[in-house]
């Protein structure tokens, strides 16, 4: 059920709601308790609501976040990986997932989170394009707080550090080539994907929530 809320309005809960499924075939206390107490923060945020749509000129402007939290896993040393994605003003599509493979290294992670994020965007791209949306020309800004997996997207990293990593991956150096994509910096205080790849103190969890627009509204 908490799956359910956080595929179709929360965000906020995607991460917690996958780190918590990984558990489901043989929970354990702690695995309860955290669960209960994810039910109380839903409890206590049920009327929040996913704000849509805007005033800006930027309504037709897709661009997204990437972000990754290295070894996040301690039984299997993987790293989590976390992406949104906003048109306009408006979040639309988000993920918080466990990677594949195990990363060597913060920047291995944060890179193998953007060609997850980057497969992600081609994809909305290609559909806003399709229901008649004039971006085919316009690179899609992919925000990233890791300076080390931005110098990797554009071929110019340390070719030594980055040949082990699978070749799937380096598909998104092509797309920054041919303008697909635009990598930009973005520092993690200001990180909308922050709280998709791990745990966060409650102070910067409400900074993350406002982020997503996601406000609370009375009936």
């Amino acid at each position: 059920a908490i799956l359910w809320i956080s595929i179709i309005s929360r965000p906020n809960l995607a991460f917690v709601a996958s780190h918590l499924a990984q558990y489901n075939a043989n929970p354990g206390p702690t695995h309860w308790q955290a669960a209960n107490n994810v039910l109380q923060y839903i409890s206590g945020t049920r009327d929040y609501r996913m704000i849509l749509g805007g005033t800006g000129d930027n309504f037709h402007e897709l661009t997204g976040y990437s972000d990754a939290n290295w070894g996040r896993d301690p039984d299997t040393a993987r790293s989590t990986s976390g992406y949104v994605f906003l048109l306009g003003e408006s979040v639309i599509s988000w993920s918080s997932r466990r990677q594949p493979t195990v990363a060597k290294s913060s920047c291995e992670a944060e890179y193998m989170a953007i060609s997850h994020a980057a497969s992600q965007g081609i994809w909305i791209r290609q559909f806003l394009i399709e229901i008649g949306l004039d971006i085919k020309d316009i690179p899609t800004r992919l925000h990233v707080d890791n300076k080390g997996a931005i110098d990797l997207t554009k071929g110019s990293g340390n070719r030594n550090r980055s040949k082990h990593i699978n070749i799937a991956h380096h598909f998104v150096q092509e797309r920054v080539s041919d303008r697909t994509f635009t990598i930009v910096y973005c520092p993690t205080s200001l990180m909308l994907a922050d709280g998709l790849t791990k745990p966060l103190p409650r102070a910067r969890l409400e900074e993350t929530v406002r982020g997503l627009r996601l406000e609370r509204t009375r009936d």
